[in-house]
């Protein structure tokens, strides 16, 4: 009876994939074009940064030997290569298979549900694209009117809902199949898990690697930006303007938050106004300190602003508390993280101590 009913509840949810993926309309398939171009040039883009830091590190410190060296560029220069003539067939409109149209069931869902931008979860992944680093997904980019971040996060949402319905489907097959084969029960459930588990990491890993690059940003960015604002505070108290501070501080070191300033710096040198520069950094990095930073050198180079450093030095000494207590509380996680394992390694100190003890006893 059971497998049965398995194969009826996988029949139904095949039908119904297939039918709302027979929905697609050409504003979707162009998204998902557009998505799967971008999602190749992302990966191309964190490939050319592996390379860059790996050939730093080779220059710095020569741990492997030439040839190696040599080899490993190579194989990177080829994958490189083909994320890059893949992003110009999808970009180009020459590209595009079956499989690229799994993740319309996914939008037809979240249409069903209404989950637009008004939706938690897609807000919150939109603001991680916007985050990310990456130029395409920064805020108030568009295409076909609309966010580049919400037309990003809406494929990976879309992507992770249909692999895992079409990992629920082909789990309750393979299912019924062993049950009808009278495999043991330990046998179905790995076939059943292996199933499902398989889409489901292929929906979920493009999700995932998003959601880690901007949290590995954010973090960074967290850890550099009291450094950072306190040298743009010390310069702008020493009678420094602005711009000028903001220049030198970001030639003053090689972290994430210094690449972020040298590239305000260079869209101010390219005609862009500080404001524009400023707003675009705010954009693609988290950091509620860095908002205020903002909202205050907007005022100064709008309106001009007498009481600038003091704001700075306001704004600094916030950043410097909330660092304190950012450090405080890892410390307290870390704390807990290691009280379980301190209590099982104590449990086990008992035991290898009083059963003997007992035994002795005993005898």
């Amino acid at each position: 009876m059971l497998p049965l009913i398995l194969m009826v509840i996988a029949t139904a949810l095949g039908v119904f994939l297939m039918i709302q993926t027979g929905r697609l309309d050409q504003i979707m398939v162009v998204e998902i074009v557009i998505c799967k171009g971008w999602a190749n040039r992302f990966k191309k883009q964190t490939l050319e940064e592996e390379k860059e830091a790996y050939l730093l590190a080779y220059e710095k410190y020569h741990n492997v030997k030439e040839k190696k060296a040599a080899k490993k560029v190579a194989a990177w220069n080829k994958q490189i290569e083909s994320y890059k003539k893949a992003e110009e067939d999808y970009l180009s409109g020459s590209k595009m298979s079956i499989l690229d149209l799994i993740p319309v069931f996914g939008y037809q869902i979240m249409d069903e549900f209404k989950m637009d931008a008004s939706n938690d979860m897609l807000r919150k992944l939109t603001k991680k694209c916007e985050c990310s680093g990456y130029i395409e997904l920064e805020k108030k980019q568009e295409t076909n009117g609309k966010a580049n971040a919400q037309i990003y996060a809406r494929y990976l949402l879309a992507g992770l809902i249909s692999y895992l319905v079409i990992g629920f489907i082909l789990a309750c097959v393979l299912v019924s199949i062993g049950i009808s084969l009278g495999f043991e029960i330990g046998q179905i459930m790995i076939f059943g898990s292996v199933a499902l588990a398989g889409p489901a990491l292929m929906g979920y890993l493009p999700y995932d690697e998003l959601k880690v690059k901007a949290d590995a940003r954010k973090e960074a960015i967290d850890l550099d930006f009291p450094n950072v604002l306190s040298k743009i505070t010390l310069l702008i108290t020493a009678g420094m303007n602005l711009t000028r501070a903001v220049e030198e501080t970001a030639n003053s070191g090689d972290s994430l938050m210094y690449r972020e300033l040298r590239l305000v710096v260079k869209e101010m040198n390219q005609g862009a106004t500080m404001t524009g520069a400023f707003t675009r950094i705010q954009g693609r990095c988290e950091n509620r300190f860095l908002d205020r930073l903002v909202s205050v050198a907007a005022k100064s180079y709008k309106e001009g602003n007498a009481n600038l450093a003091e704001n700075l030095r306001e704004i600094n000494t916030d950043c410097w508390l909330e660092k304190k207590h950012s450090a405080r509380r890892m410390t307290e996680n870390i704390q807990n993280k290691l009280f379980v394992p301190t209590m099982l390694m104590f449990v086990g100190i008992l035991i290898v101590i009083v059963v003997p003890a007992m035994a002795g006893f005993n005898l």
